[in-house]
């Protein structure tokens, strides 16, 4: 399996190299004045970390020195050969290789690309400027010892992201390292233990090494949910398996049953939480702008410089986890940032909410408002409806008389005929025929006394809201009967001139004798200036055209004028001496509420006519 991972490796680094060297040299590229870079990666090509910080590289100084330097690449592969004498073999080639091509800068990217070449500068190339990165302090203290070293210290901080997980999950009292079986996996693990050797004492700290990726995985998968597990390197486990480290990372953070971290950020998207961090490709930028001063200054030394780890965080672990999102540090960076819909529409949301609580308001006001008028108007319509009842009732007292005298004959007719037959039973003998006319006569006047009651009752109860098919016809005969004895006081005579036929309204009929009632008394108060032989009322129905119902009632006394007319209809306008002047007014709102209208006809010119209009049932 050795044979075919060496030609990947030697494939990727070909590619790499050519179109390095196509993007930035061009067609002129072996031209005097173009610099050459040389980077020495301590891992294969196809480590995610190394891909990320050489493409960093490459775009920073093509930005740097467009057109004007050519890029090569080697890789060490020290993880999977780290033996002296494999460090011999590539020695052996890269100084056939580079022989005759005079390099400018030579890029160490790791403490081994780094220690090697400053163990083979004078053979590889003496006297060029060496710019590192992915280096510590201590090993960046001690090269830059010697003349023409410099770069970028880097931090990969294992104690700062321990710091990191505690503060996200602060009631863990269990944190397990897992390093794996290769010599840059265990170096790992030794860097860990110094770093955490004098860690919070409550914390309980295991590291777990030796295993092959399954049982990484099980142990993982064994973890309480309160623990924190800490993957570092996995290059090669216990069985000589080898892996790229992010692609083993994430087969454990996923079967793991605590948060997974990390202090590496090639393995950010693959079920790790987060750590404390640089990114490779902030610090491939960072170390190209090193070499490029250098470049673009011959006589300049490259300079120390230090890299800036900070808290990386992924936001969709965060949710996996349940980890209380205020305990994420402020300068945190967030990956795969998924807003909610609050967070993403916040504004809009709040509007909205307003917007809908406003129209609510509206809503809820106009429904009160709705509610109180509907109350004033059927409080309103009972009230009119109990002041026309009792003004029916004062119309009824005006007629007392009358009315008195409507029972009286019925009654007086009723206590003769009882006489008289009590007579004849007295005979012998009795004169049964006689007895059975007067007894018929008796009923006679009883039903005739009843009706006058059951008319008055009928205009005074309450009760007067339901509307029913009223033959109005039929509500002007009884109201004219009820009204007899009063016309007959009066010297008044009625006319009523009908159509002979049902003449259907929808209504009350209470009401509507009340109005038909005081169009009646009205127009025979209007004549009491005539002589007897000239106070005559007519009253006539008919239908209209469009299928309305017209009652008229006229007179033959003085009339109305225009102001008159108009006044008329208003509350407590009277041109009488007695009265409240509310009976047209009663009338009128009883007409409205039936859907019709009353008005006096301005074109009549004998007397006054007054006008009452029904809407067809």
């Amino acid at each position: 399996m050795v044979f075919p991972r060496i030609a990947l490796c030697f494939l990727a680094n070909f590619a790499l190299c050519l179109a390095s060297t196509i993007a930035l040299a061009g067609p002129e590229s072996t031209a005097e004045g173009n610099k050459r870079v040389l980077i020495l990666a301590q891992h294969d090509s196809i480590q995610p970390a190394t891909q990320e910080t050489i493409r960093a590289v490459v775009a920073a100084l093509a930005q740097r020195l467009p057109g004007n330097v050519e890029i090569y690449s080697e890789y060490m592969d020290a993880a999977r050969f780290p033996e002296p004498d494999d460090f011999a073999r590539f020695k052996s080639g890269i100084v056939a290789k580079y022989a005759a091509l005079p390099l400018d800068v030579v890029m160490p990217l790791g403490q081994d690309a780094l220690n090697f070449m400053l163990a083979n500068r004078s053979e590889i190339a003496p006297r060029v400027p060496i710019v590192f990165a992915a280096v510590d302090a201590q090993d960046a203290s001690r090269a830059s010892s010697q003349p023409g070293v410099g770069g970028l210290i880097s931090h990969f901080d294992v104690r700062r992201t321990v710091e990191l997980a505690r503060q996200l999950q602060p009631d863990a009292r269990r944190l397990v390292v897992m390093t794996g079986s290769a010599v840059f996996d265990r170096s790992w693990e030794a860097t860990a233990r110094t770093a955490l050797r004098d860690f919070d004492p409550t914390i309980q700290i295991d590291y777990v090494s030796g295993l092959t990726l399954d049982g990484f995985k099980q142990v993982a998968a064994e973890l309480p949910r309160d623990a924190m597990l800490l993957i570092i390197t996995i290059l090669q486990d216990a069985s000589g398996r080898q892996f790229v480290s992010r692609n083993a990372a994430a087969e454990i953070a996923q079967a793991s049953g605590a948060p997974a971290y990390a202090h590496y950020s090639t393995y950010m998207g693959i079920g790790i939480v987060g750590g404390s961090m640089q990114t490779f490709a902030q610090m491939g930028a960072d170390v190209a702008e090193i070499a490029a001063d250098v470049l673009l200054n011959e006589n300049q030394s490259p300079q120390i410089h230090e890299s800036v780890a900070r808290p990386v965080i992924d936001w969709r672990q965060l949710r996996r986890w349940g980890i209380d999102e205020s305990r994420v540090p402020a300068d945190a960076e967030l990956m795969f940032y998924e807003p909610s819909i609050w967070d993403e529409y916040r504004s809009l949301i709040q509007a909205t909410i307003v917007v809908i609580l406003l129209q609510a308001a509206t809503i809820f006001a106009l429904i009160v408002e709705s509610r109180r008028r509907r109350s004033t108007a059927d409080r309103l319509t009972q009230e009119r409806v109990e002041f026309a009842r009792l003004s029916r009732v004062s119309q009824l007292g005006e007629l007392s008389g009358a009315l008195a005298h409507e029972l009286r004959q019925p009654l007086a007719a009723i206590l003769a005929n009882a006489e008289a037959g009590r007579r004849l039973l007295a005979k012998q003998p009795p004169d049964f025929a006689e007895v059975k006319e007067i007894l018929d006569d008796i009923v006679s006047d009883n039903q005739r006394a009843a009706t006058v009651i059951s008319q008055l009752r009928n205009m005074i109860v309450k009760g007067e809201s339901e509307f029913d098919r009223v033959d109005l016809n039929q509500a002007v005969r009884s109201t004219l009967k009820l009204v007899n004895s009063e016309l007959l006081t009066r010297q008044t005579t009625v006319s009523f001139l009908d159509e002979k036929q049902s003449f259907l309204v929808q209504g009350n009929l209470a009401q509507l004798q009340q109005v038909i009632l005081n169009l009646l008394l009205n127009a025979a108060d209007a004549m009491t200036e005539l002589t007897p032989a000239k106070r005559r009322i007519t009253v006539e129905t008919r239908l209209r055209k469009d299928g309305s119902r017209e009652l008229a009632v006229s007179d033959l006394g003085p009339g109305l004028s225009a102001q008159m007319m108009a006044d008329a209809f208003k509350p407590f306008f009277t041109s009488k001496q007695t009265g409240l002047g509310l009976g047209l007014a009663i009338s009128r709102s009883i007409a409205q509420s039936h859907g019709g209208s009353l008005g006096f006809d301005e074109a009549w010119e004998v007397g006054a006519r007054i006008i009452l209009v029904l809407p067809a049932p």
